[in-house]
């Protein structure tokens, strides 16, 4: 009984989300997630309902009395019995009926020679008494199983309806910004909590609202492709021709001889066998067996065919965009505005590289590094986790670039783009660093800057990147100042 009641609220959980949430329809990871978290609860209840019964006593105790059945001192434990049963009516709130089993005690009372009597008779007023007991442990149990059901099941409700809305709210924002809920985070498989999705809507709703960042994302999105290539494969190219086929219905000429009765295509030696009265029979018995030797016909009709066949041509493969390694400034200056800027680009590149099945590579720095290697494999939570940490402490670029250069290094981080977020409000590079990036821009490795704020990097460290894009939170304007700086320059030295 439980479960049938626990199942029909669950289908009355089904029905009523459907309703207020259409997009269910739509949307097969949303079904899936409310699917998950309804059996989830349907195992969870079940799992109350058996452990946590608030009458388990009163039950064992029951027990106990069918067991001393029959009782040893009539009276005496009747009415004890009597007692434990108006204990629990009392705690129910069910009417004990005092009256009626005081008028039994009494019946009980020893006339002189009928004891067997007596005893034949409380047993008959025990067994009423247990029953009546158990009817009503029962009703309250079914009572106690159907409020706690009703109470769990609009607590489901109520949790859902939240976090549907929530996740309604955050693909109309991910749709804003090209993002697809289904690569960006799985739902079905319980990977982000309530609190993880609230936090991910907070990032995303900041990106779809500020047109600064967004447009800031969308020109981080682009970065560089790698070259276009060509391929040599099979493809199978169609042509038309003409076919003859047989046609039953056309007899144009003559191609065997067989067993038949088509007395127009009977050859002329049977046809002979009708100028002879005696032979005629044998004619007339081999037409009725279809044995006559006539004449094979067949025709041929012309039929349009398409056909198929390989040749070799060449494919030109759009430019597949490569590993990315992201370098994040967590000092105490990027705290405020630049920290929010910087966590929020970070989730948009981020989510852009499982989109692109690139591979992403996050690298925290302040006084040291923290890291986070995406991979293939996108896992939200651990993002969500990496993006939590607080901003403090000095500014330290170095260790973070040797880091990316070493991954650089790596089969799966082979020309990478390496974008680095920061206010720039440090110092130089050392001279073997900025050597061994150069190195790494010669082998096609690709490195890009973002400034946050209105500072700039020193003229050494600039060299070092082939594009630099400068947000200034104020105005959320986007300055590409690298480029324009190059271009100027080539101008004014046509020379070089």
């Amino acid at each position: 009984m439980p479960s049938l009641n626990i199942l029909r609220a669950a289908q009355s959980i089904s029905k009523i989300i459907e309703a207020q949430h259409p997009i269910l329809r739509t949307n097969a990871q949303f079904e899936s997630l409310v699917q998950n978290e309804t059996e989830v609860w349907r195992i969870k209840l079940k799992g109350m309902i058996r452990r946590d019964f608030p009458f388990e006593k009163v039950d064992s105790r029951l027990a106990g009395w069918r067991a001393s059945m029959p009782f040893g001192d009539l009276q005496q434990d009747l009415q004890a019995c009597l007692n434990d049963y108006f204990s629990f009516c009392s705690e129910v709130g069910r009417p004990g009926n005092k009256s009626f089993w005081d008028k039994e005690l009494l019946k009980l009372e020893e006339p002189k020679g009928q004891n067997n009597q007596k005893k034949s008779n409380c047993d008959v007023t025990c067994q009423l008494l247990l029953d009546e007991w158990q009817k009503g442990l029962d009703q309250a149990r079914s009572e106690w199983e159907l409020q706690l059901i009703e109470e769990q099941r609009l607590d489901l409700l109520e949790k859902l309806k939240q976090l549907l809305d929530l996740l309604e709210e955050l693909d109309k924002q991910l749709e804003m910004l090209g993002l697809d809920t289904g690569l960006l985070i799985d739902l079905s498989s319980g990977q982000l909590s309530d609190k993880d999705i609230s936090q991910l809507k907070r990032w995303v709703t900041y990106m779809a609202n500020d047109p600064g960042v967004r447009q800031l994302c969308d020109l981080l999105g682009k970065m560089r492709q790698m070259e276009a290539s060509t391929r040599i494969e099979k493809a199978k190219v169609s042509f038309n021709y003409e076919s003859f086929v047989p046609d039953i219905n056309s007899r144009e000429e003559i191609v065997g001889v067989e067993l038949g009765r088509h007395i127009e295509y009977a050859l002329p030696s049977e046809l002979a066998l009708l100028s002879d009265i005696d032979t005629a029979t044998l004619f007339d018995l081999k037409f009725v067996e279809g044995r006559l030797l006539c004449f094979e016909m067949s025709g041929e009709s012309p039929v349009e065919m398409i056909g198929e066949h390989e040749v070799d041509q060449e494919v030109e493969d759009e430019g597949q965009q490569g590993p990315m390694v992201i370098c994040i400034d967590t000092s105490g200056s990027m705290s405020g505005m630049p920290e929010t800027i910087a966590k929020a680009v970070t989730l948009f590149m981020a989510s852009k590289a499982r989109e692109k099945k690139r591979a992403c590579y996050l690298i925290n720095f302040s006084t040291g590094i923290e890291t986070l290697d995406l991979g293939q494999s996108f896992g939200m939570k651990s993002l969500l986790s990496f993006l939590k940490k607080s901003f403090h402490g000095g500014t330290d670029v170095a260790p973070a670039m040797r880091h990316a250069l070493e991954i650089m290094k790596t089969e799966s981080y082979e020309k990478a783009d390496l974008l680095v977020v920061s206010d720039f409000i440090m110092g130089t590079l050392p001279g073997d660093l900025q050597k061994s990036i150069k190195v790494q821009r010669d082998a096609g490795n690709q490195f890009y800057s973002l400034v946050i704020g209105g500072l700039f990097m020193t003229p050494s460290v600039r060299t070092l990147f082939d594009r630099e894009w400068v947000f200034n939170p104020d105005s959320s304007s986007i300055t590409e100042l690298l480029n324009f700086q190059r271009h100027i320059g080539a101008k004014a030295n046509p020379a070089h």
